[in-house]
């Protein structure tokens, strides 16, 4: 029966979060970092019910009562295929080490080791212009001149947009990421006055807060799976 060294595992995790919460380390590093992380673990995340209940809410606000009962018999069906899955799994992990799997898998490991690569120059290389861009003003570059970040962002189905934090009045133009918001659901709309905003003008986290729907924290949520799930991010 193979085995799974719990102190290795639990001792990588705590470095990782140690490295998170300290300051000795660039933030766009940390966020690179997390966005990898992510990106990985996801493939072993299975959120099934995590969406079907999002449907049933979503169906309840509607009043549908037909839908409801066809998404609750969905939800019953996918908790008995999580137990199925969930024994098979245990069947895997009792009879292969990890690098069996891995050696079985080499393909599909070798295809995101390239994916992960692949974000990890273009997210260092973004680092580094900044800091570059830090070193050649000689001065603490104020906000207005710091490099604008700009990230893809892809949704369930595959479809990306692009999204760049921009500030001051350049922030305000929402249109130049009009594709980026409508990705997420939010219309671009404008007032009397002609100030632009989006429609809806928030969005709600996982704990029920509400936030405004601007990009950065739009991003945030992202990034931190607190909001529009199944959606991902990364450095372009």
């Amino acid at each position: 029966m193979a085995k799974t060294d719990d102190k290795a595992l639990s001792a990588a995790k705590e470095e990782f979060e140690k490295t998170l919460a300290s300051s000795s380390y660039n933030e766009k590093a940390k966020n690179l970092g997390t966005v990898i992380f992510k990106k990985i673990t996801s493939l072993s995340d299975n959120n099934a019910l995590a969406q079907i209940h999002v449907e049933i809410a979503a169906a309840a606000n509607q009043g549908d009562d037909a839908l409801l009962e066809k998404l609750f018999a969905k939800l019953s069906q996918a908790k008995l295929d999580q137990k199925n899955i969930a024994d098979q799994y245990k069947g895997i992990r009792g009879n292969n080490s990890f690098q069996t799997i891995l050696q079985a898998y080499s393909e599909e490991f070798r295809a995101l080791a390239h994916t992960i690569a692949d974000e990890v120059i273009k997210g260092a290389n973004t680092a580094m212009k900044g800091s570059k861009t830090r070193a050649s003003s000689g001065t603490a570059t104020p906000s207005a001149n710091k490099p604008q970040v700009t990230y893809t962002v892809t949704n369930p189905e595959g479809k990306t947009a692009d999204v760049t934090m921009r500030g001051g009045r350049a922030g305000a133009d929402l249109t130049q990421d009009k594709e980026f918001f409508e990705l997420l659901g939010f219309k671009i709309e404008t007032d009397e006055a002609g100030k632009e905003h989006t429609n809806p003008s928030h969005f709600k986290l996982s704990n029920g807060k509400e936030v405004e729907a601007k990009r950065a924290a739009i991003v945030k949520a992202i990034k931190e799976k607190t909001a529009f799930e199944g959606f991902t991010i990364a450095p372009k």
